[in-house]
């Protein structure tokens, strides 16, 4: 909603972009928004309207236009599906996973959604407090969740496979960023927290091939030889 300029039509808007990285001509930079609107499901007809005659999804699909106009070997996808109803989020979603496809661009989303994560991603990081907690591929991050905090994401999830009373959210509050705690970060709100944790920052503990664990429950069994880190 506040990506798009109001008094710029959204022609413009993807020319101005193509413009400035491509040195065309400002006709061929117009001519390239238009197959660019096409490529993204909008009429080239509606070139030369203004955002505010668009919907939210359509916007949306404006953005898209704009960040691949130039064919950039990075897409880097921010909440891309916030404030859009579910709907056009699974459209959005589909057209963005589409057109990385096509255009043969690597992606980086970064999302609080965990539904839209399985639906785009091929590798997964959470992050915590700044620095990633767990990482790996999909599979390893949903059906061998190690790290207490990527624990508790999931526990707040509901599950239409389960039937439960109540989720089981993690207690406690985000720290301040600016003042972190000692330690591990996760250390005031973790269920497994021991002494350790208050004082010893965790390392990168590899679980199984590329799958990493930032904990030190799991630098124990590395310790003991039931790990590697």
């Amino acid at each position: 909603m506040t990506a798009l300029n109001p008094i710029l039509t959204v022609g413009d808007q993807i020319a101005e972009v193509i413009q400035l990285h491509e040195k065309v001509s400002k006709a061929d930079a117009h001519k390239k928004a238009a197959e660019m609107l096409r490529t993204v499901g909008i009429p080239d007809e509606r070139l030369t309207e203004y955002p505010h005659q668009f919907s939210g999804g359509m916007k949306q699909r404006v953005v898209i236009a704009i960040a691949l106009a130039c064919n950039p070997h990075l897409l880097i996808a921010d909440e891309p599906t916030t404030a859009l109803d579910v709907t056009i989020q699974a459209q959005v979603l589909d057209l963005m996973a589409g057109l990385q496809k096509k255009f043969g661009t690597a992606m980086l989303m970064i999302t609080h959604d965990l539904g839209v994560v399985t639906e785009i991603c091929d590798r997964v990081a959470i992050m915590y407090a700044g620095q990633i907690v767990e990482s790996g591929d999909l599979e390893s991050i949903y059906e061998r969740t190690s790290h207490p905090y990527t624990k508790g994401l999931f526990g707040s999830l509901p599950s239409l496979s389960e039937k439960i009373h109540r989720l089981n959210p993690i207690q406690g509050l985000m720290p301040d960023p600016s003042n972190l705690p000692s330690g591990c970060s996760f250390h005031p709100r973790c269920p497994n927290a021991m002494e350790a944790c208050r004082t010893r920052v965790p390392v990168n503990t590899e679980m199984e091939p590329g799958h990493f664990v930032r904990c030190l429950l799991y630098e124990q069994d590395a310790n003991s030889g039931e790990g590697e880190k």
